[in-house]
């Protein structure tokens, strides 16, 4: 299933429409100025636990059979998914246990507790949280609830795609490209099956921080490549150590080529977001507006739509910078 059915999409919107927020798609003169582009913001900052991940986790909880609920789920994360699973899950009424890393934001590790949910920290120095989820959703008999890699997750997360392009008819834009974040994939591969089936003709590209580009490379290779071990990067929300299984197909029918930002970089858009926008963004969730910002690609003269996947940063490091 390489060409995603953009049908499951549409069933997933019906599904959550009445418990996500249609977050706003929005422009601004100073930023259009400096890139030479019209620029197009989709605000996922605005969703609810703060990022896009709610839409997937809700369509996957909604889903789960009887028995299924009852027992609970599991799912691993280094924030923004496992915010998105407690929550959907407390919507529920089901239990949940997260799998997270120590040095995940406070904030992500405070928001998820306070929904409800039971915490099983790991190193990822030494552990990996794909096998912890496993064999603990093995041993608890509970559902697992994977970040990315579930057609019902990637359906639900192209479920902005969906909004993104009922308001751009509602202006008569014709978008050129799309620029969005990439960690495991879920989010691009369900947002432009949707934005490719409406504009067939549309630029679609992946954005990742250095050292975690391995999207880019695949897409280069035409196979999956692991990022190189050892490196760190401020973007805590795309540490997928490569594409995912189910998503790297589809985006490969869909994607144009990927593109790469520095940390700095990151940490630059993140200061001129808030100041012209203002809004608060966090690292991984810039990085499609680092890569416009800092001229990764030519938007000049063009209808540029950016993913702004999510919004939770500590204090502390957004008081840094």
């Amino acid at each position: 299933m390489a060409k995603f059915d953009i049908k499951k999409i549409e069933e997933a919107y019906n599904l959550i429409k009445s418990k996500i927020v249609k977050t706003p798609l929005v422009t601004n003169d100073y930023i259009n100025k400096i890139t030479g582009g019209n620029i197009f913001f989709k605000l996922e900052n605005f969703q609810l636990t703060g990022s896009f991940k709610f839409r997937g986790a809700f369509n996957k909880i909604k889903k789960l059979s009887k028995d299924e609920k009852r027992k609970g789920i599991i799912a691993y994360s280094s924030g923004n998914h496992a915010q998105a699973v407690a929550y959907a899950a407390q919507l529920n009424k089901i239990s949940s246990k997260i799998v997270m890393p120590i040095n995940a934001p406070k904030i992500k590790i405070s928001n998820t507790k306070k929904y409800g949910a039971d915490i099983v920290l790991y190193d990822p120095e030494k552990e990996k949280r794909e096998t912890i989820g496993r064999e603990l959703s093995k041993k608890e008999n509970k559902t697992l609830i994977k970040p990315y890699d579930d057609y019902d997750i990637i359906s639900g997360q192209g479920t902005a795609g969906l909004e993104i392009v009922s308001q751009l008819n509602k202006i008569n834009i014709n978008p050129d490209l799309y620029v969005c974040c990439c960690g495991g994939g879920g989010l691009i591969a369900g947002t432009s099956s949707y934005l490719k089936y409406n504009y067939p003709n549309i630029s679609i590209y992946s954005a990742e921080p250095e050292w975690f580009d391995d999207t880019k490379k695949s897409l280069e290779k035409g196979r999956i490549i692991n990022n190189l071990p050892g490196h760190k990067t401020i973007c805590d929300a795309l540490l997928a150590p490569c594409p995912g299984f189910l998503t790297f197909p589809i985006n490969k029918l869909t994607l144009t080529s990927g593109l790469v930002v520095t940390e700095e970089e990151v940490k630059k858009t993140i200061i001129t977001i808030a100041e012209n926008l203002k809004i608060i963004v966090e690292p991984g969730g810039v990085v499609a507006a680092a890569a416009v910002i800092f001229k990764k690609i030519n938007v000049r003269n063009k209808n540029v739509v950016v993913m702004i996947s999510g919004g939770n940063i500590d204090f502390e490091i957004f008081s840094k910078l």
